[in-house]
């Protein structure tokens, strides 16, 4: 039997809903524009304005005056209000940023790790420095699927069935964690080119190649969690065998690993990313050899797209990472080789291919992004008065 919603509980869930329209908006709200998003008058917004001030969630400051008429305030962070973290952990480095309400983020800390579950530690401790009372939630990105949201597979890394109960433990903040391909795509589908599409794709491209499928804004997560692990498909016919077990993986031929083995090295253990650079800036600059593997990168990085639009229809495709370097030097090769693995009823309409607007800081963001959607409940809110 459904419970009865008290006077309390509708205050407490549109407390919730005008934290979330300040969060999500591209600019600063003033109250009417609050109201008008909720579709309450202005007499109620003034007053959960007032209720979240009060619980030091929300604060108004005076908006610019251009010329005459009534001032109006904005709506922003709470200067003592509740702060997340967010860590980009990838298989060489990680950062640590602090984000606000809003999604503003400050980067705090970073720097290279030793390749073994150490790197934990290492994280804990930094946040550790720079954590005050106003630390609420801890965002985490991370490379390599999540099985059940908790054994860790970084098949680079060599780390199988790693227990993130034993990394993240008791002593940490309360933390959410997530693949960093599939944060990426969430933080273009909620503040970058996927904004407002019903069905898109995004694929993350750095050592290798991982992506999410987007529907309504949301990153699928299929059944134990490890949804979206579309570089582990063979679509291109590579011969080799990939170090997660499987032969022929389309991550064998995008990204900096296949790079990196274009030119005779060894990939694999997070190394590469500075030869991986230096190829495409050479690339750039005109040198063939360099230009060629750059080729062979987006020619398979085209067919594979082409292999999944048919599979899944998206409205668009974006990427991130050196997926922006390779629609800026090669968007041709991409769009001709997605074209030619497009069936022949569809390349009339092909999915448009764009570059992520969040940039490098894709999953850095998307970390933000789940730490906040932990914060904006019912249950946090009301837990804070």
């Amino acid at each position: 039997m459904p419970q009865t919603m008290t006077s309390a509980d509708l205050r407490t869930r549109n407390q919730v809903r005008l934290l979330r329209a300040v969060h999500d908006a591209d600019a600063p709200l003033t109250r009417a524009d609050a109201a008008r998003r909720l579709g309450i008058g202005r007499n109620t917004a003034g007053a959960l304005v007032a209720e979240l001030e009060r619980a030091r969630l929300l604060h108004e400051v005076p908006a610019e005056t251009s010329g005459r008429g009534r001032p109006t305030t904005l709506l922003v962070p709470h200067p003592d209000g509740p702060l997340a973290f967010a860590v980009d952990f990838r298989e060489d480095a990680w950062t640590l940023a602090s984000v606000a309400l809003g999604g503003a983020i400050t980067e705090l800390e970073g720097g290279e790790h030793d390749r073994t579950p150490r790197a934990f530690a290492d994280i804990r401790a930094a946040i550790e420095r720079h954590a005050s009372g106003r630390l609420a939630v801890v965002g985490f990105a991370t490379s390599g699927p999540i099985r059940d949201g908790r054994r860790l597979h970084i098949s680079h890394l060599a780390w199988e069935d790693v227990e993130l109960d034993d990394l993240i433990g008791a002593d940490w903040p309360t933390t959410a964690v997530d693949n960093d391909a599939r944060l990426a795509g969430l933080a273009e589908a909620r503040r970058g080119a996927l904004r407002g599409m019903g069905t898109a794709m995004h694929f993350h491209i750095d050592f290798d190649i991982g992506g999410t499928l987007l529907l309504g804004g949301d990153a699928q997560r299929g059944a134990h969690n490890i949804a979206g692990e579309f570089g582990h498909m063979p679509l291109t016919g590579s011969a080799l065998r990939c170090m997660c077990g499987v032969l022929g993986c389309w991550s064998l031929d995008v990204g900096a690993n296949a790079l990196m083995r274009r030119f005779g090295g060894e990939p694999g253990y997070g190394t590469g990313r500075e030869l991986a650079q230096e190829v495409l800036r050479r690339a750039e600059d005109g040198d063939p050899e360099a230009g060629a593997a750059v080729d062979a990168n987006a020619a398979a990085l085209g067919r594979g797209l082409g292999a999944l639009a048919n599979a899944l229809d998206p409205e668009a495709i974006s990427l991130s990472g050196l997926g922006v370097d390779l629609i800026r030097l090669r968007r041709e090769v991409i769009e001709d080789h997605c074209a030619e693995g497009l069936m022949a009823f569809r390349r009339d309409e092909p999915p448009r291919i764009v570059s992520g607007t969040v940039g490098a800081a894709g999953p850095l963001t998307g970390a933000a992004e789940i730490a906040w959607d932990a914060i904006l409940t019912e249950a946090w809110v009301r837990a804070r008065r």
